[in-house]
């Protein structure tokens, strides 16, 4: 079996599609990466004994390059002979699947992980619209991360329902259990990370991980935490994530409130993203929209409590009163009183992060998602066998 793989960057694929990717090569399958010439792209070919193909992919609408990375994406396929062709996000959807069908590939798989236009309105909205539903189209296989997710794609018209397909309960490749886990953490670690952020015992931290735009409802997050800081100064925000203005820019004054307030802790993304969690008491995203966070799923494997709006992707991730709280976006009084709820009490934010972690454990690990990717790829297999 002969598969490409494509997505926007490379990073896409790395951390959330590692696991399969190893089994596929561990098992003498050949996988070719294509996606964004980045230092990311070349570890797949060095560390993990991909094929890579470099493609210049600009996350934002742009007709002229798109058509060039679709013109060489061809002629690579024509080129080399492949099972499958499967494309993850918006942007190495559509490009991927409308190259792999002018190849005649036979079978071509799409994964949906969020819908861009959620958030947008007029024109942008409906070209965004149109994308998705031209991947869905020109794809035999529309793999979907969540069953909100699902619900918002047939509303829209975007997919058949027959087309679609949940692995298991969603998420794009799982959790991997051996990662984000506290048996493994190192208690040293912790603690000299701890200091090293200047946290104290006393401090209670709020944590946020993702993206620093707007769609993320950073602007409530940090509307929350001043309300709860003006009322207890012990309480501390910690928040990891790269900035990312193609996305759209936070303002002036929440980007001021970020780098200057004493009680909030900013720091880029990092590769050793598990040795944070333990520092964080309850995890926030009050998002305006989401495939499935992985997140929210790392934290519960860790038994952190998660707080999260209640919106598309969030609702399959969170079990409201079980795992964690479901809050209405774009509320900073509803998120401030949840915070409140699971800060101080602790008895509560143990239970509800217990219960995460079992849910975790038996639906979302990487180990179950890999085999379920890994029984999909072989059934396409044996259609071309069969065929």
């Amino acid at each position: 079996m002969r598969i490409l793989l494509t997505a926007s960057i490379p990073e896409t694929l790395k951390v959330f599609y590692l696991p399969l990717i190893e089994r596929l090569v561990s098992e003498n399958i050949r996988v070719t990466v294509a996606s964004a010439e980045r230092p990311a792209l070349l570890e797949f070919k060095e560390k993990h004994g991909c094929q890579i193909l470099p493609l210049n992919y600009h996350r934002t609408i742009a007709p002229g390059s798109d058509m060039r990375i679709i013109l060489s994406l061809v002629k690579h396929l024509r080129a080399n002979t492949y099972d499958i062709v499967h494309a993850h996000t918006p942007k190495a959807g559509y490009i991927g699947m409308l190259a792999a069908a002018l190849a005649g590939v036979k079978h071509r798989v799409y994964t949906c992980h969020g819908l861009a236009y959620e958030t947008e309105t007029g024109f942008k909205r409906r070209l965004l619209q149109c994308v998705e539903r031209l991947s869905c189209t020109l794809a035999h296989h529309v793999l979907v991360v969540s069953p909100s997710l699902q619900a918002k794609m047939l509303q829209d018209n975007l997919c058949r329902k027959n087309k679609m397909q949940i692995l298991g309960d969603g998420t794009a490749c799982g959790v991997d259990l051996k990662r984000f886990s506290l048996t493994s953490d190192n208690p040293g670690r912790t603690e000299a990370l701890r200091r090293s952020l200047g946290f104290s015992a006393e401090n209670k931290v709020i944590g946020f991980i993702g993206r620093l735009v707007p769609d993320k409802g950073i602007h409530i997050l940090v509307e929350s935490f001043l309300a709860l800081y003006n009322q207890d100064s012990s309480i501390r925000l910690l928040i990891i994530g790269p900035m990312e203005p193609h996305r759209g820019s936070l303002t002036p004054s929440v980007l001021k409130t970020i780098q200057e307030h004493p009680g909030i802790t900013r720091l880029d993304f990092t590769d050793q993203i598990e040795a944070y969690y333990p520092l964080i008491n309850v995890f926030v995203l009050p998002t305006r929209r989401e495939g499935f966070p992985y997140t929210v799923l790392e934290a519960a494997a860790m038994e952190v409590p998660s707080i999260a709006t209640r919106v598309t992707g969030c609702v399959d991730a969170v079990i409201d009163h079980q795992t964690g709280i479901l809050i209405p976006p774009e509320s900073s009084s509803d998120l401030t009183r949840a915070i409140q709820k699971l800060l101080y009490d602790k008895s509560l934010a143990q239970s509800m992060g217990r219960q995460a972690k079992d849910r975790v454990v038996k639906q979302f690990s990487s180990q179950r998602l890999t085999d379920l990717h890994m029984t999909l790829y072989r059934e396409i297999a044996a259609q071309t066998n069969t065929n």
